[in-house]
C-alpha cells in the first residue's frame, strides 16, 4: 500500500479503483476545507477584482455533494446556510481601522459618550429620568417650512455638548480615537460624530446639552455646531482611528478644540426600543508631535435628487480649486479617507485633480459600497494648492416608488468624502457641492468666513457653490480612477491547478488573517502585494458543498467558486464560475484559480483539532483510469 494516495496515483494510474480512493474519514466526517489561490485580477470579465477598499464576501454550503461526476453541472441541491460579509481582504486590518501604529504606551483618556439615550420607535417625545430621552427621526428638507420633520421613526439622532475647560492650560495631541459601543448594540450604532464647537464657550446650557440635534427648541449654538469642524469620526463597521506618528489632534490651550458637540446617529431598522450610551475614547498626551491633524468633509448634500427605478445612478461631485488655493506651500499630507453614502449607495470613487483638472491620485475607491461596513482607507498623497477633488457616487433606486433626496434619514441620501491630513489648514474642514437652498441653513462661500456678518439667529452652511450644475451628468468631470484602471493583462497561473495529499497541507498558521462568517463557516486569508496574489481557504461544517464568492453583497453578479467531495469516488470537486441570476452559477470559460483542493475531515465540536482526508482531484482520477 502506497503512504499517500497521489504517490499511487504516480507509480500504478491505472490501478486506481475504489478501494484505493476512499474517504478515511468515511462516516465520521464533519466539515468540508476548499482552499485556493488567485491574481487581484484576473482580466476575465466573469472575475470579481479583489479590491485594495472594501470586499463584498458571500458564502453558502449544502449538505449534500450534487450527484454528477461533473464540476459544470447545474444540478447542485439547494443551500442549507447563506450569507455575506464585507472584509478588507488587501488590509494590514481587514476590519478596517486605519492601519497607523498601534498605541503601546500608557495615555491618558477622555471619554465622549451620550447619557442613557432611549431610542423610542414610539410617536410620541417623552423624557424620563436619569438623562433618557426621545430622539425624533430628522430629515433637513428642501424648500419645506420646517427643517427638522420625522421622515422615519427608523432614523434617530442625538447630540451632545462636551466641555473640556477643566483641563489646564496645556495643548494636548489626540493620538487615537476608538468606538465604545453599548453591548448589543453595535448594529443600530450608525456613526459618530465630533465636531468643533467654539460657541459653547460661556453657553453653559449648550455645554452640558443632551437631546435632539435640530428644532426651534435645540439651543442655537448647537445648531450651529452641526456640519461644522469635524475632530473626529467613527462609522457602523470600522474600528479605531489611529494617526501616524508625524501627527495629532490639537485640542487644549491655544486652540478651538475646548468645546465640542458629538452627534449620534442611530439606525433602528427593527422598531425595538432600546437604550444607549455609546460614545468615543480619546487617548491623548501632553507631548505633541511635530504637527497638528486637520479633518476636510467633501461631496454633494443639497440638491440631490434620484429618480426612483434606477438601476445605477450616477452623481459627480467636486471640490473646486477656490477651495484648496488657500493651502501652505509644499501642501498637506493626505493619510485616511472615509466614503459615505446611504443606503442606496453601491459605490463611491474619490480621486485629486491637479488645477487643470488632470488626475493625480485616488483618495478611496469603494466599487462594492456597503452601508453597515463604512471604514477608513488608508492613504499617502499630497495635495497641493488650486488642486480639486472629484467624489462619484452611484445610487440604486429599484424598488423605490419616489424620488431619493439628500436627507439624513437611512433611505435619504448623501455622497461624501471625509479626508484626515496634515498639517492643520486655516478654511479646510468643508466643501460642499451645492446647487440649491437648503431650509433654514444660509449658504455662503467656502472662501467666506462663515461666522463674519451672520444674522441674528442664522444657521450657515458653508458650500462651493457652483451655477447650473447637474449632478447626473459628469461631461464636465474627469473621470474618477481607482486601482483597478490600468491595462490588465492576462497571466499564466501561479502553480499547479489542483493539489493532491493529505489535507492538502492545511495549516493555520499559514495565513495571515481569519474571519468567522457565520457559526458555520470560517474563512481563512492572505494576501501578497507583490506577486498580487490571494491565497484562501474555507473551512466549513458540511459534508455537502461549499460556496465561497467575491461580488457586490449579493448573489448576482458575483465571482463564486463551488467545491465538494464525491460521496461515491472521494475525488473533489471545484470549479470557477459566475453568476448571471439567482440561480447556481454557470461555470467560466477560463479557470482562474489554481492552488485548490478540497477534503473532507473530523473535526471536535469547535471545528478545531481537525484530522483530514487524503486530497484527490477528480482530474487526476480520470487521469488514473484512463
Amino acid at each position: 500500500a502506497c503512504a499517500l494516495l497521489v504517490l499511487c496515483i504516480l507509480a500504478n494510474p491505472k490501478a486506481i479503483g475504489e478501494k484505493l480512493v476512499r474517504k478515511l474519514t468515511a462516516g465520521r466526517a464533519t466539515h468540508t476545507l476548499l482552499k485556493f489561490k488567485r491574481y487581484y485580477r484576473t482580466c476575465d470579465e466573469g472575475d470579481i477584482d479583489i479590491s485594495v477598499a472594501t470586499n463584498r464576501i458571500i458564502f453558502a454550503s449544502g449538505d449534500s455533494a450534487p450527484s454528477s461526476k461533473s464540476s459544470s453541472t447545474t444540478s447542485v441541491p439547494y443551500h442549507s446556510s447563506r450569507g455575506s460579509a464585507s472584509l478588507r481582504l488587501r488590509s494590514a486590518d481587514p476590519t478596517g481601522a486605519y492601519g497607523g501604529t498601534p498605541l503601546d504606551t500608557p495615555l491618558l483618556t477622555m471619554d465622549f459618550k451620550v447619557d442613557d439615550v432611549l431610542v423610542s420607535s414610539e410617536t410620541t417625545s417623552l423624557s424620563a429620568g436619569s438623562g433618557s430621552i426621545y430622539i425624533a427621526g430628522t430629515q433637513v428638507t428642501e424648500g419645506g417650512a420646517d427643517a427638522e420633520t420625522v421622515k422615519s421613526l427608523r432614523t434617530s439622532y442625538v447630540c451632545k455638548g462636551f466641555s473640556l475647560e477643566a483641563l489646564d492650560d496645556d495643548k494636548y495631541h489626540g493620538l487615537q480615537f476608538s468606538p465604545m459601543l453599548t453591548e448589543g448594540n453595535g448594529a443600530k450604532v450608525h456613526h459618530i460624530l465630533l465636531y468643533q464647537c467654539p460657541e459653547m464657550a460661556g453657553d453653559a446650557e449648550a455645554a452640558s446639552y443632551q437631546g435632539r440635534c435640530w428644532g426651534d427648541d435645540v439651543p442655537l449654538t448647537v445648531r450651529r455646531c452641526n456640519f461644522g469642524t469635524i475632530v473626529a469620526a467613527w462609522a457602523i463597521g470600522g474600528g479605531p482611528t489611529i494617526f501616524p506618528p508625524a501627527a495629532g489632534m490639537p485640542f487644549g490651550n491655544g486652540v478651538e478644540n475646548k468645546h465640542l458637540l458629538m452627534e449620534v446617529h442611530y439606525d433602528n431598522f427593527d422598531g425595538v426600543n432600546f437604550n444607549d450610551s455609546s460614545g468615543l475614547r480619546m487617548f491623548y498626551t501632553p507631548t505633541l508631535r511635530p504637527n497638528d491633524v486637520g479633518v476636510m468633509y467633501t461631496g454633494a448634500l443639497p440638491g440631490i435628487d434620484i429618480p426612483p427605478g434606477e438601476e445605477s445612478y450616477e452623481l459627480n461631485a467636486r471640490c473646486p480649486t477656490l477651495c484648496t488655493t488657500h493651502l501652505q506651500e509644499g501642501g498637506v499630507k493626505i493619510f485616511s479617507s472615509i466614503l459615505h453614502a446611504h443606503t442606496a449607495g453601491r459605490a463611491i470613487h474619490a480621486s485629486l485633480l491637479d488645477s487643470s483638472g488632470n488626475f493625480k491620485a485616488s483618495l478611496g475607491s469603494e466599487p462594492y459600497y456597503d452601508f453597515n461596513f463604512q471604514s477608513s482607507i488608508e492613504l499617502n498623497v499630497t495635495m497641493n494648492a488650486g488642486d480639486e477633488i472629484h467624489t462619484t457616487c452611484q445610487f440604486n433606486t429599484e424598488g423605490k416608488s419616489e424620488n431619493t433626496k439628500f436627507g439624513l434619514a437611512t433611505d435619504d441620501e448623501m455622497c461624501l468624502t471625509y479626508l484626515w491630513y496634515y498639517p492643520l489648514q486655516p478654511k479646510a474642514d468643508r466643501c460642499i457641492f451645492a446647487n440649491v437652498d437648503i431650509a433654514n441653513y444660509e449658504l455662503t462661500s467656502i472662501t467666506d468666513n462663515p461666522y463674519d456678518n451672520r444674522e441674528e439667529g442664522s444657521v450657515i452652511l458653508p458650500v462651493a457653490l457652483c451655477e447650473n450644475a447637474n449632478f447626473a451628468v459628469s461631461s464636465h468631470l474627469p473621470p474618477s480612477q481607482t486601482d483597478g484602471d490600468a491595462e490588465c493583462v492576462k497571466r499564466a497561473l501561479g502553480g499547479d491547478m489542483y493539489l493532491e495529499g493529505v489535507g492538502a497541507a492545511f495549516d493555520e498558521a499559514n495565513y495571515m488573517f481569519e474571519s468567522a462568517l457565520d457559526e458555520n463557516y470560517k474563512m481563512y486569508w492572505s494576501y501578497d502585494e507583490e506577486e498580487e496574489v490571494l491565497s484562501v481557504a474555507a473551512k466549513v461544517k458540511t459534508t455537502g458543498w461549499v460556496g465561497l464568492g467575491f461580488g457586490r453583497g449579493n448573489m448576482i453578479g458575483s465571482d463564486v467558486v463551488l467545491g465538494w467531495v464525491d460521496d461515491a469516488d472521494g475525488a473533489y470537486y471545484f470549479s470557477d464560475r459566475f453568476a448571471k441570476a439567482n440561480v447556481v452559477p454557470e461555470v467560466d470559460e477560463s479557470q482562474d484559480y489554481w492552488g485548490v483542493s478540497v477534503v473532507q475531515g473530523s473535526c471536535d465540536e469547535d471545528g478545531e483539532n481537525c484530522n483530514w482526508e487524503q486530497a484527490v482531484s477528480a482530474e487526476a482520477l480520470l487521469l488514473a483510469q484512463a
